[in-house]
């Protein structure tokens, strides 16, 4: 076992330094008498090999011959150039009759396997099959590509998932020819199984000899041993190389274990199989083992007690290490499992968990880094609400803002142009991490806030403990100044800063921002390279700024854009009544109106909706919502021109999707009815998510995916009742059923009576 690599290789050390002196002596004793009965049996063993090739070959031709008339016949002719439809049964019940013909007693073969993939079927003993719709239509139609027309092959059983043998035997042996014979263009492949267990019946050998047979490919045929069967002659240690086999018979002999044996061989012209006997030196001279037996029995407890010795001594050392792989084993991964031996594991193990380690801090780092720069964002575009604003500023660390600055200022700095530079746009990323570089340093972590770029702008918050703001406006100018001087120094840029108005609350970030971008619009006047403090725009009076239910806004395009619409009149209604609650003038409401209505019309136009769709086409919205003046009419106004069209847009594109989804599923649950389907392999086909898929099949057909598949199964059952012969355990295994009674009890439940009852009842009728 891998886990135990370390203490086998421990206690194999052990034994082999203790054991390999008494195991020598032993050794060259045992040879010396074994090898002059070596050739008295050799004669015989060559005989005897012969012996087994004859009975076995005398089976073989016949079957070859069998197969070769079916071939040949003017029956498989015929069926060759026929689709064999339910039509075509007279033909079938030929072809079937000349099958049994092969399937004699006495040629061993249990099926015969004939394949057309010109005409699309395939014949079996379990009955006719569409060649595509067979679960092994693929690995019959492999053989195509044999080099000879008619071929010996073995074939494993467990890689056909429709049985090719009733026997418990792993392996079969099939004779594989193309057909027609006598025409190049090969369309049709005929099979004679049997059991590899059948021809290793026919090998009667006495307990102490190992007999087999193996292929060309020196693949092993047939064996006393079934576990033998489909392994290399290498795996067995009597074969080694080409080399040994001189001619089509012969003998060699070979160390097996530390045991001699006499390799006998023969070479079939026929098939080229060749046929082996392995007979132990060891088990046919007893009499010289008499000779040994003390020494033998003295050898053997000097090899117990050292094996019990060692054996102690390395499970006593080896436990700790034990106990540390098996808590990496029970949660590392399975690569790590497959490590050559204990202690591989363990150095991977520390190996993986410093690099996790490091990798984990690397990426906790940079996604603290992007959620603290999207709270800055919300932070100055005024999207976090009053109670979430100090426990967000805790979290990452900036809880003095809050807590410690009582007076504070926002900075507003732009790159005034790139021309006569040495850049392009091409470096608007590079040159925006080089600015907030310069920024950061050139101001004390201490005095503000980390930098964040919103668009174009950087935005910077800075704050201080002195309640003061001349103090802070002389302290803000002295920053500019540093930070123009700077980016001019390190990067030949020219930039404009604006600043707000001292500020004595975090809360108050966002209307400082606009007051920073207000002043930034003063180039346009004063020039580029120019510190614009707003108090001397606005008499040094703050900026206004007018609230309006964004988050509301959010809420209720998001519920038009999944055709919710009972909640989308709802948002409707909490952004009316946050809206007007608010509103100190007539302009106000109307601004937030207006502001509504352009966020439904853009909605509209990213979604693709045209006027004529919404039945809005002529028709002046703005005109229409100025007018009103009561607040139940604008928001009747809004419900029924915008929103409720909007929704039926909406609406009938989902349930358009839905339905093809449903389709789509319906039309696998038709196809693959009689295999292992489930709803997440249509997810992975379809890909989709299978939780979503459920909903929408359940929401358009009224059933989930397992309630209509039975019923589809149920259905075709009925209809192989009424219309076919196949027994109960054909249905119920057509339609994968664990067994017949778990068939019997569904189809009960579902029709109240057995399938025997159900078919006698309406068989009859039909």
């Amino acid at each position: 076992m891998q886990s135990r690599s370390l203490l086998t290789k421990m206690i194999v050390f052990g034994c082999l330094i203790s054991i390999l002196p008494v195991v020598f002596v032993g050794t060259f004793s045992y040879i010396r008498s074994s090898s002059q009965v070596q050739k008295q049996v050799n004669v015989g063993e060559m005989q005897f090999i012969k012996q087994v090739n004859s009975n076995i070959e005398q089976i073989l031709m016949t079957v070859n011959h069998t197969l070769t008339n079916l071939v040949d016949s003017t029956i498989m002719a015929d069926v060759l150039r026929t689709p064999l439809r339910a039509s075509d049964f007279r033909i079938y019940n030929d072809l079937r009759k000349e099958i049994s013909h092969l399937q004699a007693f006495d040629t061993k073969v249990e099926d015969v396997v004939l394949l057309n993939a010109e005409q699309n079927w395939l014949i079996k003993n379990s009955g006719l099959y569409r060649m595509d719709e067979h679960a092994d239509h693929q690995q019959f139609a492999a053989f195509f590509a044999l080099e000879q027309s008619s071929a010996w092959v073995l074939l494993d059983n467990q890689q056909f998932r429709d049985k090719i043998s009733n026997s418990n035997c792993a392996y079969t042996v099939s004779l594989v020819k193309k057909l027609p014979v006598r025409k190049a263009n090969k369309k049709a492949l005929a099979f004679a199984n049997i059991p590899a267990c059948a021809i290793a019946a026919l090998i009667q050998a006495e307990e102490s000899k190992e007999v087999m047979i193996a292929d060309a490919s020196n693949r092993i045929i047939a064996h006393s041993d079934p576990v033998w069967i489909g392994k290399s002659l290498r795996d067995t240690g009597y074969f080694r190389d080409h080399a040994e086999w001189a001619g089509e018979s012969g003998q060699y002999r070979v160390l097996y274990e530390n045991h001699p044996y006499t390799v006998t061989y023969y070479q079939s012209e026929f098939n080229h199989w060749t046929y082996l006997s392995v007979v132990s030196i060891d088990e046919l001279t007893r009499e010289s083992k008499e000779i040994g037996l003390f020494t033998f029995a003295i050898s053997m407890i000097i090899i117990a007690v050292s094996v019990c010795f060692v054996w102690l001594s390395s499970k006593r050392l080896y436990s700790p290490v034990h106990k540390l792989l098996q808590f990496i084993t029970e949660n590392g991964s399975e690569e790590t499992r497959k490590s050559k031996n204990e202690l591989q594991i363990i150095e991977e193990h520390i190996r993986t968990l410093f690099s996790s380690h490091s990798r984990m801090e690397s990426e906790i780092k940079d996604h603290t880094q992007q959620i603290r720069t999207l709270f800055l964002n919300r932070l100055f575009t005024g999207a976090i609400r009053a109670g979430e604003l100090t426990e967000r500023l805790a979290y990452f660390g900036l809880d003095r803002a809050a807590t410690s600055w009582r007076t504070m200022s926002v900075l507003t700095l732009q790159i005034d142009t790139l021309e006569n530079t040495r850049y392009d746009l091409a470096d608007m990323e590079l040159l925006a991490f080089a600015v907030s570089n310069i920024v950061e340093e050139t101001v004390p972590n201490e005095q503000r806030l980390p930098t964040v770029w919103l668009d174009h702008t950087l935005v910077l918050l800075l704050g201080t403990e002195k309640d003061a703001d001349g103090w802070m406006n002389d302290y803000v100018y002295q920053v500019t100044e540093q930070l123009q001087a700077h980016i001019q120094e390190y990067l030949g840029l020219s930039v404009s800063i604006g600043i707000s108005l001292p500020f004595h609350a975090v809360k108050k970030a966002p209307r400082a921002y606009q007051e920073g971008m207000e002043a930034l619009k003063h180039r346009m006047l004063l020039g580029k390279g120019v510190i614009i403090p707003f108090r001397n725009l606005n008499a040094g009076k703050h900026s206004m700024l007018y609230y309006y239910p964004a988050q509301a806004e959010l809420e209720l395009v998001d519920a038009i854009k999944i055709a919710d619409r009972d909640e989308a009149l709802k948002q409707l209604r909490v952004w009316m009544d946050k809206a007007f609650e608010r509103a100190r003038s007539p302009q106000e409401y109307q601004v937030s109106i207006m502001r509504l209505l352009n966020k439904l019309l853009v909605t509209q136009q990213e979604a693709g909706i045209s006027y004529e769709q919404t039945g809005a086409y002529g028709s002046s919205f703005y005109e229409e919502l100025l007018s009103l003046h009561m607040r139940e009419e604008i928001e009747e106004w809004f419900k029924d021109k915008v929103i409720l069209p909007l929704l039926q847009v909406f609406s009938d594109r989902r349930d358009s999707q839905y339905h093809t989804i449903s389709e789509q599923i319906i039309d696998m649950i038709q196809q693959y009815y009689d295999t292992e389907i489930t709803l997440e392999e249509c997810a992975s086909k379809l890909h989709y998510n299978a939780n979503y898929l459920s909903s929408v099949f359940k929401k358009e057909t009224g059933l989930t995916f397992s309630e209509y598949l039975t019923n589809y199964r149920l259905a075709m059952a009925k209809s192989w009742l009424i219309e076919t012969n196949m027994t109960i355990r054909e249905i119920a295994e057509k339609l994968k059923y664990n067994n017949p009674q778990n068939f019997i009890r569904s189809f009960r439940k579902l029709e109240g009576m057995t399938p025997g009852l159900y078919r006698e009842k309406y068989k009859e009728s039909v």
